[in-house]
C-alpha cells in the first residue's frame, strides 16, 4: 500500500472547524494559539465567509498575522495581556489599599475618576488601547472641559459640566494622579503602547505661577492665639451635673481645648496628622542637648509621618512648648494614650469644626493647619539668632523635608526678625500670648475639669 503523502497546510497554526448545533444550523470557527499568552483561542468566523475559498483566504491572512506577531515578540516586542480596563482599575485600588493611607487613596480618586469617565466615553476597553496620542487627548480634555457641579433637583450625585474652566493647579493634580495609575500599569506590562517617557510627555504639567509660601505674620499669630484662648474659655450656661449640685455652675467647658493644639503646630512644625497621632510615648521631656541642658524632644515614628521617615524634633528652639507639654502630661490620666485627646485622640472633624469656629465666631485670622506648619518653617529658616548659619539645614530636618524645599519655599520669605531672638516664640514676637496659653493649660489642670468632647 502506497504511503499517504502529507500535504502542508496553507495556513499553518490555524485550524478551521465546522460546528453543528442541535437545531441543524452550522458555523465555522478557527482555532489557534495566541502568541502573547500561549492560550488556545477559538474565534467564530463571520457569516459572510460562507464559501470554502473565502474561509481559506481568511485563515491564510490570520496565520500570516500570527507569524508576524511571533517574530515581533522574538525581537523584544512587549506582550499583550488584553486586560479589561475595569479589571485593571479594580486591581490598582486593591493594591493601593494594601500600601497607602486612606487620605492618599482619596486624593488619587479625584483625578482618576475623570480619567475613568473619559476612557469609557472614548472607547478604551483594554489597557492596551491606551496610546500616547490618546493620553494627549485626555490632557486636552481636562484643559478644555469645564468644572462639574451638582445638578439640583435631580438624582443624588448627578453632575453637569459648566462653562467655567478648571484651574491649572487642579488640572496638574488630576494629571499627576493619572500618571500614578499609568505608571503602575506600565510596571506590570499592561500598557505596551506607552512608555514612561511617553506618559510624562503626553501628560505634561501646565505652567503655574508660583507664589511665596503662605505664613502668618506676627500680628496674625497674636490674634490667632488670643482667639484660641477665648474659644477655650467658653462654658455651658448650666449642665445637668451643675444643676444637680455636683460641680459649680459655669465651670464646664463647652468645647475641647484648641489653644494647645494650635500652639503645638505653630511651634513644632508638625503636620496635622502627626499631631493627632502623637502619643505620650513619643515625648521625652528630659532629653538633653549638647550642653547637657534638659530641653526635651519629640520622636515621630515612621508610620506616623507622611514620608514614612522617622524624625526627632528638639524643643530647645521653643522652651514654652516644652512647658506646655509638661503641664499637659501632668493632666494626663493613666489610660490617656494621646497627647491631644487622652484615651481617644482628637478627630479631624473636631479640629476642623474648631478651626471654622475660630474664624467665624472668635475673630481669628484666616488660616489652615498647613499654614501653621508653613509659619513655623518660615521663622525657623529666616531667624538668624536661633541656628545661625545652619538655619536652612536644621529647619528642613525638623520639618521633615529636603534642604532644597526649605531654600525654594521659605528662605528669604520673611525679613526683619530680630537677631537677639533665640527662641521661636521670640522670633514670632508672641511670647506674651504663648505664656498665656501655658497659664491657661495650668489653670485647667488646677481646676481638674473635663471638657466636653464635641466638634459642634
Amino acid at each position: 500500500m502506497a504511503r499517504r503523502q502529507y500535504k502542508r497546510s496553507p495556513h499553518p497554526g490555524v485550524v478551521l472547524v465546522l460546528r453543528k448545533y442541535a437545531d441543524g444550523t452550522t458555523s465555522w470557527r478557527a482555532r489557534y494559539a495566541d502568541p502573547d499568552t500561549g492560550v488556545k483561542v477559538w474565534e467564530t468566523l463571520e457569516h459572510t465567509l460562507s464559501t470554502h475559498e473565502a474561509r481559506r483566504v481568511w485563515a491564510i491572512r490570520k496565520a500570516e498575522a500570527l507569524s508576524r506577531r511571533r517574530a515581533d515578540l522574538a525581537t523584544g516586542a512587549p506582550l499583550r495581556t488584553r486586560t479589561p480596563f475595569d479589571h485593571a482599575l479594580t486591581a490598582f485600588w486593591t493594591s493601593c489599599k494594601a500600601q497607602l493611607r486612606a487620605t492618599t487613596i482619596a486624593t488619587y480618586r479625584h483625578g482618576i475618576v475623570h480619567f475613568e469617565r473619559w476612557a469609557k466615553k472614548t472607547g478604551v476597553h483594554l489597557t492596551e488601547d491606551l496610546t500616547s496620542h490618546r493620553l494627549r487627548a485626555f490632557r486636552e480634555h481636562l484643559i478644555a472641559g469645564g468644572k462639574r457641579k451638582v445638578l439640583k433637583g435631580s438624582k443624588r450625585g448627578a453632575r453637569v459640566d459648566t462653562e467655567t474652566l478648571r484651574n491649572p493647579v487642579t488640572i496638574n493634580s488630576y494629571m499627576k494622579n493619572t500618571k500614578a495609575l499609568l505608571n503602575h500599569w506600565r510596571a506590570l506590562g499592561l500598557t505596551p503602547a506607552v512608555s514612561k517617557d511617553a506618559i510624562t510627555d503626553a501628560l505634561k504639567s501646565l505652567p503655574v505661577p508660583r507664589e511665596e509660601a503662605d505664613f502668618l505674620r506676627p500680628d496674625s499669630i497674636t490674634a490667632l492665639l488670643r482667639a484660641s484662648l477665648r474659644h477655650d474659655r467658653v462654658v455651658f450656661a448650666e449642665t445637668r451635673a451643675e444643676h444637680a449640685g455636683l460641680r459649680p455652675k459655669g465651670t464646664t467647658p463647652r468645647y475641647s481645648p484648641i489653644a494647645p493644639f494650635v500652639m503645638f503646630l505653630l511651634l513644632s512644625g508638625c503636620r496635622r496628622g502627626e499631631a493627632l497621632n502623637l502619643r505620650w510615648l513619643d515625648l521625652d521631656l528630659d532629653a538633653t542637648d549638647h550642653h547637657g541642658r534638659r530641653v526635651g524632644e519629640i520622636r515621630l515614628r515612621a508610620e506616623a509621618t507622611k514620608t514614612r521617615h522617622a524624625r526627632t524634633i528638639g524643643l530647645e528652639v521653643s522652651p514654652a512648648l516644652r512647658r506646655m507639654l509638661a503641664t499637659l502630661k501632668l493632666r494626663a490620666g493613666e489610660g490617656d494614650l494621646f497627647v491631644f485627646g487622652g484615651s481617644e485622640r482628637y478627630t479631624q472633624d473636631l479640629i476642623e469644626a474648631a478651626r471654622t469656629r475660630l474664624m467665624e465666631e472668635f475673630e481669628a485670622p484666616p488660616f489652615t493647619w498647613q499654614v501653621l506648619r508653613s509659619s513655623c518653617a518660615t521663622y525657623l529658616t529666616n531667624a538668624p539668632g536661633i541656628w545661625g548659619a545652619a538655619t536652612v539645614f536644621l529647619s528642613a530636618r525638623q520639618l521633615g523635608h529636603s534642604v532644597a524645599v526649605a531654600e525654594r519655599h521659605y528662605l528669604g520669605v520673611h525679613r526683619g526678625i530680630r537677631r537677639d531672638a533665640r527662641t521661636l516664640e521670640a522670633a514670632m514676637t508672641a511670647e506674651a500670648e504663648v505664656k498665656h496659653v501655658c497659664a491657661a493649660v495650668a489653670e485647667h489642670h488646677a481646676n481638674d475639669t473635663e471638657p466636653a468632647r464635641t466638634g459642634t
